[in-house]
């Protein structure tokens, strides 16, 4: 059985992605580890004169943090039940520790297939800190992550992109997103940005790619870069109603200008629609 792991901090960002980890348990017959992490702060051993009241507080914060951890489970499966989806098998877990070292732990573990989770919005005190705990997973762990925006509302995934250069390690990402998409009923189409290439050379691999996979409903876009690539991505995406667009960090400088702020028309947290990222094959 596959398994999808969510961490979470219960906020409503957090809640909307768990949709999307819902409905892809449910279209992949996957169980979801709910991930809940907290911790703990750092006190001296000298604290107040009282050594001894150390070990007392810190075991009344891991009592407090899993007080409202058992609260907020059973907002989660309420959730579930609400959307008729009470039949996905929920696993829940309670861990001290920074988020991504968690997440890598519990990977490497459960032996996890897909991370959800929610990305920051524009604004709100939980902007910096989601925001930073799902790059920080992305770029710790080996398995693919969905990202989830807040302004992204699940409706079905018939729309994914998938965007390419062609390369032989691009091929495993795709098999993965092709397993998703067949599972979920989603067309895909794979998009390349034109960057002083014969368009000539282009069509050829689309074509050798036609061939390897001739089985599958695969739609080729080829689009002239417009101001930046990102930036060309973007307005593909808000143009043709796409529901998930996936991408390979392949490349840190491309990837850190993709998640950062000082993009206006920023992927990730600026965006509408979840990005899948997948990690190039070595």
């Amino acid at each position: 059985m596959r398994a999808i792991l969510f961490p979470t901090d219960f906020s409503e960002i957090a809640s909307n992605a768990f949709l999307y980890a819902l409905n892809i348990a449910k279209s992949i017959d996957a169980k979801i580890y709910v991930l809940y992490t907290y911790l703990e702060p750092v006190l001296s051993a000298t604290h107040a004169g009282q050594p001894e009241l150390i070990g007392e507080v810190y075991q009344t914060i891991e009592l407090n943090q899993f007080e409202i951890y058992k609260k907020k489970t059973q907002a989660l499966r309420d959730i579930a039940q609400e959307h008729n989806l009470s039949d996905v098998e929920l696993v829940f877990l309670f861990e001290e520790g920074p988020v991504a070292a968690v997440v890598k732990k519990i990977s490497d573990r459960e032996k996890i297939h897909l991370v959800v989770m929610g990305t920051h919005g524009e604004s709100g005190f939980l902007s910096k800190v989601i925001g930073t705990n799902t790059v920080n997973v992305i770029r710790s762990i080996q398995n693919p992550v969905l990202a989830v925006p807040p302004h992204a509302k699940y409706q079905g995934i018939k729309r994914a992109v998938f965007t390419t250069l062609f390369r032989d390690k691009d091929k495993s990402a795709l098999k993965e997103m092709l397993l998703m998409a067949n599972a979920v009923g989603a067309k895909i189409s794979c998009l390349h940005i034109l960057k002083n290439e014969k368009v000539a050379d282009v069509l050829l691999q689309t074509e050798n790619w036609r061939h390897e996979f001739p089985n599958e409903q695969i739609e080729y876009v080829l689009l002239e870069e417009v101001e930046s690539i990102e930036n060309t991505i973007t307005t593909y995406l808000l143009e043709n109603n796409v529901d998930i667009l996936a991408v390979v960090k392949r490349n840190r400088n491309f990837f850190d200008r993709m998640f950062s702020n000082s993009v206006s028309n920023n992927l990730a947290f600026h965006s509408k629609v979840p990005i899948l990222v997948f990690h190039e094959e070595k």
